[in-house]
């Protein structure tokens, strides 16, 4: 034993040479912890790696701390374990895996390894002195982490610290390499289960049986539960499958733990279906992917010391783009039609997609959803991509040619700040409704192609139109002529500062009615017309001058000539039409003096009166109104036109068919019906409703439907026009099923005469900020109920009559279909305030930067 005083140095040598790379015993020494040290190897090198592995700069080799690599059985380097044939995926990296797949690697397994070229049999892999993957992911003991200034804290070494690992993400799944002809290879993971093999209802290899790929869900990288199980989204309190289960007509589980044998309270009570219908993983996943939907993750490959996506660094992004575009191998474009990318781990999954993938935005090929949370999280990336692309990235968005970016709350147990059932309202919104609609056009549209052909002297002739006004169908005004040729064309007597269809029906808050061509048929002017109908917006177009559509039983043609606005009736009782119409268009309230008033509060509204006079509200039937905003829900306007229009035809009565052209030359009959009443509806079901392409708000529909029955049906929506209190109106409103906030308002101003309902959106709470209150933005990164209120009274503290209806007419100015016509100070207003915001934003990130430096 050395002298005392000898005792400190020594330990301290030890120490330090303890956290060298290498180390050599210190037997002589007599220095006993020392000659304990674990051997560390080096990181090998990047041609030591099999060829389908992501290189790693030099600079990221780490010797003071052990590493290991755990990887997916779907990939993984060439002899760093038997081959096996991957579980469920048939690509080229299918030979890798095998029956230890799961099992911690570590580097030292990999040394001396060339390029494809070692030998699994003679070259085992070996074993990490942390824990394996055989042992549940529960019994990995992992220290907490602090924060330090350095961002990951420093590891000191020993024999009981678990690895840092670096793992790799599944391959994409989506039915290409889902389904097989094969039904050995189509269900592995039943095959050790205690459920014999399910049959596939019918696995074929022919693509024109299975839809393209519509919507493309994105983890961020998988768990360690989840590569322990070989399951994306594998944890058993993850809410993945169980809201797909809701959504696709499933159950993922029990939702019992097998420990304690109690359910998992967050969500059993929640579930849609029994625990009959349960599916095993390969079924949960064909079921998936049959419906058109493709899972993948953003990251590839990354560093994680845990589950936690907050943990990952040093990240390889996956070809998520060229995934997308078709150009990854065995993937062609013809198997693809991608409209949205769904994001499925909240705000920071966003933050690794943008991180990566910003290009793809400045190229105007992505564009954020609607939804308040999507807007928030994308916004400095779409701020780019509209510098980049100007107008061209709106009219793209417009005209559905962009791929639609989706950030939905975090289905892991960790994204607590969300419940069940709001997670699976968010994702019924934004990705399963939506994707099932695109499914049911893809069906529709190939039984048409599959439906034999009458012989005419056109093909087209034979196409069944679609419910809605498609762009190729044009209706001509003299083709309505010849529809109740008795009836003649009627003076309203409003002149043009009182009313203009052209900004009225046009906006939003109405669904039914269809732009009219007024030209000469065969003319130069109507193909000019057409075009110019299209590329003005979905919104509508304001340029136009005739437009057809049913109100109640009557199907009414609507004219807007400079001076007035004339109307003829098509179908339908003609007395009494005129009272009826003046209803609807409220012309019971004078408007040019409300302009004048507005005017005197607002400078800049004065500016927007002057170019689009004439916008009021109407007065719509309130369960039409109800049931069309339930189904405006992070939608755009064609396509609630078209699920309004097949909601009619189903439950509604057929009342005239409208002649259209293709073309040039005569069309199918467009049907026209009444909007259905409660009676009509009484046999309806959810099941019927989504057969339609309603989604997920055919639940919605079928419990307003139910609940407005027992609350006395018609007559009780119609009680709350002589309520004087909005709020109240507002309340009782949002307790009908898919009715929030928003939603509710609408109703109140749009069918219920509630004048100072104010609807608040993102949009609106930009004109609030920008010409009443800048700090009405906040630091809020949603519109709370204190924030939703706070606008509205902005707009109800300056104008004193008819708030409503004032902020109905500086939104119309914000919608790019009216952008042309505003005066050029307004526009510029408008881009320099966006800028201004722009820069704001960046100058909070760059001094945040500079915060976390310091």
């Amino acid at each position: 034993m050395p002298p005392f005083h000898l005792r400190a140095p020594l330990f301290t040598l030890g120490v330090s040479l303890g956290f060298l790379p290498f180390v050599r015993p210190l037997g002589p020494l007599g220095c006993g912890f020392a000659s304990t040290l674990t051997l560390i190897q080096p990181r090998p090198c990047k041609d030591r790696l099999a060829s389908n592995i992501m290189d790693e700069p030099s600079s990221l080799r780490r010797s003071s701390r052990s590493r290991s690599t755990r990887w997916s059985p779907h990939f993984s380097p060439q002899g760093a374990r038997p081959a096996k044939k991957s579980r469920y995926f048939s690509s080229a990296s299918a030979d890798v895996g095998g029956e230890n797949a799961g099992e911690v690697i570590t580097a030292t397994a990999l040394k001396g390894t060339a390029k494809g070229s070692l030998d699994a049999k003679s070259n085992p892999p070996a074993k990490s002195k942390g824990k394996s993957r055989s042992q549940p992911a529960s019994n990995m003991k992992r220290k907490a982490k602090s924060p330090s200034k350095g961002g990951r804290k420093k590891k000191a070494t020993s024999a009981s610290t678990v690895p840092v690992e670096r793992t790799r993400s599944f391959e994409p799944a989506w039915w290409g390499n889902v389904l097989t002809a094969d039904s050995k290879k189509l269900h592995p993971h039943a095959a050790s289960s205690d459920t014999p093999t399910p049959t596939p209802e019918r696995a074929r290899t022919d693509t024109t049986f299975l839809p393209p790929v519509h919507t493309l869900i994105l983890g961020t990288h998988p768990s360690i539960a989840s590569l322990d199980k070989n399951q994306m989204y594998g944890h058993p309190l993850n809410a993945f499958w169980f809201i797909a289960g809701d959504a696709l007509g499933f159950r993922r589980s029990a939702a019992i733990s097998p420990s304690t044998g109690k359910p998992y309270v967050y969500f059993h009570d929640h579930l849609r279906f029994g625990n009959d219908q349960i599916l095993e993983y390969p079924q949960q996943l064909e079921r998936m992917v049959r419906n058109g939907f493709a899972m993948w993750d953003i990251v590839a490959e990354c560093e994680r010391e845990g589950s936690l996506d907050t943990d990952i660094e040093q990240e390889v992004p996956n070809p998520i783009r060229k995934f997308c575009e078709g150009a990854l191998s065995g993937i062609g474009s013809e198997h693809l039609a991608i409209k949205r990318i769904v994001i499925a781990n909240g705000s920071t999954g966003a933050k690794f997609f943008t991180k990566h993938f910003a290009d793809w935005f400045v190229d105007g090929k992505l564009c954020a959803a609607e939804d308040e949370m999507s807007q928030r999280v994308f916004k400095a990336a779409m701020n780019k991509a509209k510098k980049a692309n100007g107008s061209k990235l709106e009219e793209d968005r417009i005209n559905q040619r962009l791929i639609e970016v989706v950030c939905l709350p975090g289905v892991s147990p960790a994204a607590a700040k969300f419940t069940y059932l709001e997670k699976r309202k968010a994702w019924d919104e934004g990705c399963y409704g939506p994707g099932l609609a695109d499914l049911e056009e893809w069906k529709r549209s190939r039984q048409q192609c599959q439906t034999p052909k009458a012989k005419t002297k056109s093909p087209r002739k034979s196409m069944s139109p679609s419910p809605s006004k498609l762009p190729a169908t044009r209706l001509l005004s003299s083709d309505l002529a010849t529809l109740a040729p008795e009836n003649d064309w009627i003076d309203l007597e409003a002149p043009a500062q009182e009313l203009r269809p052209s900004a009225t029906l046009t906006n939003g808050q109405c669904f039914n009615w269809l732009v009219v061509d007024t030209f000469p048929e065969g003319g130069d002017d109507a193909g000019s017309a057409v075009a110019s109908h299209q590329k003005a917006s979905a919104w509508g177009t304001h340029d136009g001058k005739e437009w057809v559509g049913p109100i109640k039983d009557r199907v009414i043609s609507i004219r807007e000539t400079p001076t007035t606005t004339m109307f003829r009736i098509l179908h339908g009782p003609t007395d009494g039409a005129g009272d009826d119409l003046r209803r609807y268009f409220r012309l019971e309230t004078p408007l040019a003096p409300l302009y004048k008033e507005w005017s005197k509060s607002d400078a800049r509204l004065s500016k927007i009166a002057k170019a689009i006079p004439g916008v009021r509200i109407v007065r719509q039937d309130p369960l039409e109104c109800l049931f069309s905003f339930i189904c405006s829900s992070n939608n755009n306007i064609p396509r609630i036109a078209k699920m309004l229009a097949s909601f009619r035809k189903r439950y509604g009565s057929f009342m005239i068919e409208i002649p259209t052209r293709l073309g040039d030359e005569a069309g199918e009959a467009l049907e026209i019906f009444s909007f259905p009443t409660l009676a009509s509806l009484a046999d309806a079901t959810e099941e019927d409703l989504r057969d339609m392409g309603l989604g997920y708000r055919a639940k919605f529909i079928i419990e307003t439907r139910n609940m407005l029955a027992e609350s006395g049906g018609d007559d009780y929506l119609l009680k709350l026009r002589a309520e004087k209190d909005s709020h109240m109106v507002q309340e009782k409103l949002i307790k009908f099923s898919g009715v929030g906030r928003k939603v509710a308002d609408c109703i109140a101003l749009f069918s219920l005469d509630q004048d100072d309902a104010i609807p608040v959106d993102v949009h609106v709470q930009h004109i609030a900020s920008r010409d009443y209150d800048p700090t009405v933005l906040g630091e809020a990164k949603s519109i709370t109920p204190t924030i939703y209120k706070r606008v509205g009274d902005l707009f109800r503290d300056r104008f004193e009559h008819f708030p409503g209806w004032a902020h109905s007419l500086l939104f119309v100015a914000e919608l790019p279909s009216f952008r042309g016509i505003l005066p050029e100070d307004v526009v510029k207003e408008m881009d320099e305030w966006r800028e201004h915001e722009q820069r704001k934003k960046q100058e909070k990130k760059e001094e945040g930067k500079k915060a976390r430096i310091k």
